[in-house]
């Protein structure tokens, strides 16, 4: 599965990405002049808040898509971030590059998921970081989960991650440790995102790549239809705001 609309992921996805990602640097706890990787960097959310917050001595981060990487080197925050076309599965860099090594919302995307951690693994040094956070989507931690699972009901498919199984705490912490690392720590993130009301969800939702393939086929009537079941099972707060929360699994592990 490859995103290469940019500006629609960052008006459905980005928000999120950066949502999670805050709460994951918190949590991390990586030292300041790190030499840093963001592997699937996608349209550069997270690219970004590693060069706003983390003080790091350099950022390289790759994604396979040209239209991502196109996007990511607009963002007025990264334009120190090393932007390249680059695969997981094969990274582009020496062993012992690194000292820490992040896939964001990306290990369900990776074709053979092991082989990707051992490639951060490769690039990364020793006593550096491996790390990686992804949305719970096996057990409804996904912010699509909402809009997919009413489309399922509604007889529509859409598109699922290759690897969802991997995004498991269980799956995580097995694929860390059969891959070397050690002193692993992970922990599940939760975060909330507002909506003014269910036209602006609708637009929002509706921006997430595997629904847009969607949309095309869905009848007014099923978009009014779609709509309605969404609402009812989003919270409703302070002044009529909708909200909905998401979550995720993180980990990280020491290279030895």
């Amino acid at each position: 599965m490859l995103f290469n609309d940019g500006g629609a992921y960052e008006t459905s996805m980005g928000v999120w990405s950066r949502l999670v990602g805050d709460v994951f640097i918190e949590w991390v706890k990586a030292d300041r002049n790190l030499k840093w990787l963001d592997v699937g960097c996608g349209n550069g959310a997270f690219s970004e808040l590693i060069a706003r917050s983390c003080f790091p001595s350099h950022v390289d981060a790759i994604d396979p898509s040209p239209e991502q990487i196109e996007f990511a080197r607009s963002r007025s925050d990264a334009k120190d971030v090393n932007f390249r076309i680059g695969d997981a599965m094969s990274i582009a860099s020496s062993d012992d590059t690194f000292d820490i090594a992040v896939m964001a919302l990306v290990i369900f995307f990776v074709p053979e998921p092991p082989k990707g951690v051992s490639e951060m693994v490769r690039v990364v040094k020793k006593n550096g970081l491996v790390s990686s956070y992804a949305w719970d989507t096996v057990n409804g931690g996904s912010p699509s989960k909402l809009i997919t699972g009413h489309l399922a009901e509604m007889g529509f498919k859409p598109e699922a991650p290759p690897n969802p199984q991997v995004s498991e705490m269980t799956a995580l912490n097995e694929l860390w440790s059969n891959a070397g690392l050690v002193n692993l720590r992970s922990d599940v993130i939760t975060v909330e995102r507002k909506f003014k009301d269910i036209e602006e969800y609708w637009e929002i939702s509706s921006l997430f790549p595997n629904i847009q393939k969607i949309v095309p086929q869905l009848s007014k009537s099923q978009i009014t239809e779609l709509k309605a079941r969404m609402e009812k099972d989003l919270t409703v707060g302070k002044g009529g705001m909708l909200s909905q929360t998401a979550r995720a699994n993180a980990i990280v592990g020491t290279v030895i």
